[in-house]
């Protein structure tokens, strides 16, 4: 097994309800691996903290940070249910081929209006984002306070998880173009990270891989 995927890695379930647009999520745990079978303990929805009970044939979309910091996804389903030294639950595993790598450089970019706070020269005020990605952000220009290109800014980006936890992500910034409005679109400002803990920057990662999923799920629909 890839030294990314190790007994102790925590994983997220996610499990569409039928009939609904929404998804369940489940926290768990790698407990052991064989062949083409992984072992989890038995998962916590992260809202409700109650232990999810699944048939045999249960699908999954699986996620895990890797040890190089980068989000992992795999399809999967229940195809056992044993007691060893505590009771585990046996899913699928597709194989290393079958990874779905969300690269640390390769950032994602998802339409998304997330809350940022914005201070600069000792000044701070509030927009919001257009799009997100792990490499930076487009904001809403505010009418009160504008910034201009090559300007450099702190920021407190607010990231509501689907698991129903909120982040606070810290990072500095640089204005690179201010995009003029247009028709229905305000002006608008790209910025770029200069200054952010990988930590905060996997977390963005995470949160536009949600955003993606959730996009799938509404466009099966």
């Amino acid at each position: 097994m890839m030294e990314n995927l190790k007994v102790g890695t925590p994983l997220t379930l996610e499990l569409k309800k039928s009939e609904v647009d929404e998804v369940d999520h489940y926290k768990c745990k790698l407990v052991d691996f064989e062949d083409s079978k992984i072992y989890i303990d038995y998962p916590v929805h992260t809202k409700t903290g109650r232990t999810g009970f699944f048939l045999d044939g249960t699908q999954f979309q699986a996620s895990f940070v890797g040890q190089d910091q980068s989000v992992y996804w795999f399809k999967t389903e229940v195809i056992s249910r044993e007691k060893r030294n505590i009771p585990v639950i046996g899913l699928f595993f597709p194989g290393l081929e079958e990874l779905n790598r969300v690269q640390r450089r390769q950032y994602v970019r998802v339409d998304a209006s997330v809350d940022v706070a914005v201070e600069k020269d000792d000044r701070s005020f509030s927009t919001i984002t257009n799009d997100i990605s792990g490499g930076g952000v487009m904001v809403v220009q505010t009418r009160s306070e504008k910034l201009a290109e090559e300007e450099k800014i702190d920021m407190t980006l607010v990231l509501p998880m689907n698991g129903g936890e909120t982040h606070y992500v810290f990072a500095k910034g640089q204005v690179i173009r201010v995009i003029p409005s247009k028709d229905s679109q305000p002006e608008r400002v790209s910025i770029e990270f200069i200054d952010i803990h990988e930590k905060d920057r996997q977390l963005i990662i995470k949160y536009c891989f949600e955003q993606q999923m959730l996009s799938r799920v509404r466009a099966l629909k």
